[in-house]
């Protein structure tokens, strides 16, 4: 270990194996999929893993994290950073390597000129809206009137597809016992919940 070059990733593989299965069996139990962020990881052999019998999504913080994975066969990615208009090139680069980029919304004002960008270049952009459940440093509240402005522009735009809402609890990182952490977990579900409804019921699918 000593003549490792800096900077390397040190895993212990068998505890990396029994988290993950844990992981899986949890999920499983619950009838949903795991989307694993690879931002810490940053390795091929470790997302093979954390997606071997779960549907194969995986989630990234820049676009060549995106591209890299995508290289490797990957084919379901969430780009979980905010999108912005000039990223969009970068985004179209990565689905021509066969990949399916999701993307971030929470400003109205950003999203119609995403939207247009989109539509201008060709190519297909889906789309997920942030919502703040809690960490109050990205997102739009449940109730706040932007979700569903933001979802009509997507909806409304040439070649762009509205998949839901997602959130990020990462105040969940400051909790000190396992009861303040399903406190934020609850917060966590009613905030995408609510959200959902309140498309929904707009008449705004939101899958």
């Amino acid at each position: 270990m000593h003549e490792l070059r800096t900077p390397a990733l040190i895993l212990d593989r068998a505890r990396l194996q029994v988290n993950l299965d844990r992981m899986a069996a949890r999920a499983t139990s619950l009838g949903v999929n795991l989307r694993p962020h690879m931002k810490t990881a940053k390795c091929l052999d470790v997302a093979r893993l954390a997606t071997k019998g779960q549907a194969g999504g995986i989630t990234v913080s820049t676009l060549a994290e995106a591209e890299y994975f995508a290289r490797a066969g990957f084919t379901d990615i969430l780009y979980g950073v905010g999108i912005t208009p000039d990223k969009l090139a970068g985004v179209s680069a990565v689905q021509a390597l066969g990949a399916e980029v999701i993307l971030i919304l929470d400003n109205p004002d950003t999203a119609r000129l995403v939207v247009e960008r989109a539509g201008a270049q060709g190519g297909a952009c889906r789309f997920l809206i942030e919502i703040d459940c809690g960490q109050h440093r990205t997102g739009l509240l449940p109730d706040d009137p932007r979700v569903l402005e933001c979802a009509r522009i997507i909806v409304e735009g040439t070649n762009c597809e509205l998949r839901g809402v997602m959130t990020h609890a990462g105040h969940s990182y400051d909790c000190d016992t396992t009861d303040a952490a399903r406190v934020v977990a609850e917060d966590e579900r009613a905030a995408v919940v609510a959200a959902a409804e309140t498309l929904r019921g707009a008449g705004v699918p939101c899958p």
